[in-house]
This record gives structure tokens, C-alpha cells and sequence, in this order.
């Protein structure tokens, strides 16, 4: 099996050394080259010790690779796709910035005017159970959120086949994690664990992807 050279931009983020994780284990995928918001310069397994026999340092930026994962937030993250994309490399954004069609939606939810919307009729939704043709040929990948992608895969099956009616409370629970590594008194140990809390209550983020792709 030929193997794909592989990054990461931002791998000192959960999702990136994740991500960072599964890749080094796939046959098909050679992880060339990872960047970071910080650690620039040290090898991978300094920052994280569970990856200590990868020997691969964090750069500053991004080396020639065939496909890039984003893992930044959401706003930084279009300017590096934009970037990577004009060096040919295909790109899965891992960040909210491409999930959405409409600009003026995104500028609703994320509260800030979106860099690149020229790049959203591009962008594929990232669900292989849905758009598995899409994504095979697509340079851009927008993969979903986490509450998005329970609700999707569990609901489209049964609305396409008009078995539930489209009046749905979605109750769905989400790690801590999923905060990223940014600490906050909300995501502190002490303040979450064996604790449920609720939040976004009047309406989060990640609605107008569930009502976008459902």
C-alpha cells in the first residue's frame, strides 16, 4: 500500500495529538510534518509522553505533505487552509470554520466575520455515512462537530425515510475534553467530575449544522 504524507497543523491541542495518535498507526499514512501553537521546536514525545518513541518534532510550520488535518480553533484555522490549499495540499478541517454554507450564519453562531467564504459551497461535510463520494474527490473536508454527528447519523436515516416526525429534542452529553486544553474554571476537575451541567440552553452552536445537513 503506498502511504500519504500526512500533517498536522496545531498538534499540541487534544484533537491534534489525537489525531497524532491514530495516524501513526494507520498502513495507509506517513505523519511527515506537525506545527503547533506552542512546543515549536521540541519533539513531539517532550510534550507528551505517551509519544515518546515518535521522534518527529513540532514545527513552525508546515512541511510539503499531501494532505493536512486542521486542528485549530475556529478562526485561525481558515487563514491555514487557505494556505495549505494554495500549496495544493487537500485539507480536513477539523474546526468549525467550513461546516457551515452560509457566511452570514457562521457570523451568527461564531460571532465574527468569516475569512475565507468563498471556500464554503467548496468545503464537503465530512460524513463518510453521507458524503462518502463527495469526500473521496474533494481538496477540503469541513469534519463534523460532536453533537452534530450523534444527532445526524442517528436522525437522517429515519427522517429520510419519514419515520419520525421533525418536531425532535436532541439530549445529547459531551465530554469535558471536547473544551480543548484551555484551562477555565468550568473545565477544572474539581468543578466536573461526577457533575452534570447544562449549557447553551438557548440555543448552541452546533444547531444550525444539525438544521443545515437534517
Amino acid at each position: 500500500m503506498k502511504r500519504v504524507n500526512v500533517g498536522i497543523m496545531n498538534v499540541t491541542g487534544y484533537i491534534g495529538i489525537d489525531l497524532a495518535r491514530i495516524l501513526v498507526q494507520h498502513p495507509g499514512v506517513q505523519l511527515t510534518s506537525v506545527t503547533g501553537r506552542s512546543g515549536a521546536g521540541q519533539k513531539l514525545g517532550d510534550i507528551f509522553p505517551h509519544m515518546a518513541d515518535f521522534a518527529l518534532g513540532v514545527e513552525a510550520e508546515l512541511g510539503d505533505v499531501e494532505i493536512a488535518f486542521a486542528a485549530l480553533p475556529h478562526g485561525a484555522s481558515a487563514p491555514a487552509v487557505v494556505e495549505a490549499l494554495e500549496r495544493d495540499i487537500k485539507v480536513i478541517d477539523v474546526s468549525a470554520d467550513f461546516r457551515l454554507k452560509d457566511a452570514a450564519t457562521y457570523k451568527e453562531w461564531y460571532k465574527e466575520t468569516h475569512p475565507s467564504p468563498e471556500l464554503l459551497a467548496e468545503a464537503v461535510y465530512g460524513l463518510p455515512e453521507i458524503y462518502r463520494a463527495e469526500i473521496s474527490s474533494a481538496r477540503l473536508v469541513a469534519n463534523p462537530g460532536c453533537y452534530p454527528t450523534c444527532s445526524i447519523l442517528a436522525l437522517a436515516p429515519a427522517l429520510r425515510e419519514g419515520l419520525i416526525e421533525t418536531d425532535i429534542i436532541i439530549d445529547s452529553k459531551s465530554g469535558v475534553s471536547g473544551a480543548g486544553r484551555t484551562l477555565t474554571l468550568n473545565t477544572h476537575f474539581a468543578e466536573t467530575n461526577e457533575n452534570v451541567s447544562a449549557y447553551a440552553l438557548g440555543g448552541h452552536r452546533h444547531m444550525p449544522e444539525i438544521k443545515q445537513e437534517l
